[in-house]
């Protein structure tokens, strides 16, 4: 490469960004990877990305932040004898809201494995360079909770008002220390920028894994219009999301044994989560935190494996939906 040439940008613009102006646009975002259970924040984005007919705007090349063997690209069948790669890359989209003030921005991205501050960078480059009024990333991970019922959230904000907004709705603010995702460290540099911006996780039963989960997708979408102001039509995940429920409940209707495994997690859950609150109610003598409840929680490992077969079953028959339509 001779001194002049200049390297590849590794933010991208398509031309569609040129001539699309959006008015104040709310950021969603979402990562898939570690805290993307049951596709939970991916899963949302990509359903208003395909239901509210975006507009690709631009991308964030992979090649200098992703492990190609942890983050592996994907590839596809387009023809005889030929194949497509899809490489992981970070991609923004644009959907307008007719009935609002504000359009949408929509990103999605595996979680980057490499570089995180300047990958953070990048996105905040595009953020500003559309005009991003407001940061909202959404994510979900998997825990002791029930298939049926609210979907609980955590989260928290960088952005006094935004985290009143949290409190409001009962997203419990999270006092997690230890080992973070790239959210924690976009919310970070978000904040040296002035961009409001703030994280909400939804928790997704542990004992139903390797499918999607669009109940709490839904309960995240709606969370994020509740707060943003932006109206979604979110029937058809609220939909999807009541056949899931349907089709566990059917499975542990007759299945006694699994049925009593999962109640017996979530009973002694809802026991640790009672105790834990008497004591935060209770004073203090000593001006030191209460420790942990202790509970011996049965390993969800025995669920999960009975019902693999299950979950198995669901994709074929969803597979075989999609054939015949």
């Amino acid at each position: 490469m001779s001194e002049d040439a200049a390297e590849p940008a590794a933010l991208r613009y398509l031309p569609e960004a040129e001539t699309l102006s959006l008015r104040a646009p709310a950021a969603l975002v979402a990562f898939g990877g570690w805290v993307d259970a049951g596709s939970g924040g991916t899963g949302g984005v990509r359903h208003l990305i395909s239901n509210m007919k975006s507009r690709k705007l631009a991308e964030i090349d992979s090649e200098d932040f992703y492990n190609f063997t942890d983050t592996r690209p994907l590839v596809s069948i387009v023809g005889p004898g030929q194949r497509d790669v899809h490489w992981p890359r970070g991609e923004f989209h644009a959907a307008s809201v007719e009935e609002h003030t504000n359009d949408l921005l929509l990103f999605v991205a595996p979680e980057p494995n490499l570089k995180w501050q300047s990958f953070a960078s990048h996105m905040l480059d595009g953020m500003q360079h559309f005009g991003v009024q407001s940061m909202t990333c959404i994510g979900s991970i998997f825990g002791a909770v029930s298939h049926k019922g609210q979907v609980r959230m955590t989260g928290w904000s960088n952005d006094e008002r935004l985290t009143e907004q949290l409190a409001s709705r009962n997203v419990t603010f999270t006092n997690y220390d230890g080992p973070t995702g790239f959210v924690t460290a976009l919310l970070s540099e978000a904040q040296k920028r002035g961009l409001p911006s703030l994280a909400v996780y939804g928790f997704a039963p542990n004992y139903i894994q390797g499918v999607p989960n669009p109940r709490v997708s839904h309960a995240l979408l709606r969370t994020f219009s509740e707060i943003s102001g932006v109206p979604l039509d979110l029937r058809e995940l609220e939909r999807a999301g009541r056949a899931l429920s349907r089709q566990v409940d059917r499975l542990l209707r007759d299945q006694p044994q699994l049925r009593e495994q999962v109640e017996r997690m979530l009973n002694l859950m809802s026991e640790a989560e009672a105790e834990a609150q008497q004591a935060d109610d209770e004073p203090e003598p000593s001006g030191e935190s209460p420790n942990e409840p202790a509970v011996d929680l049965p390993s969800p490992q025995a669920v999960v494996n009975e019902l693999e077969e299950f979950l198995r079953q669901l994709r074929r028959e969803d597979a075989g939906d999609n054939d015949g339509n």
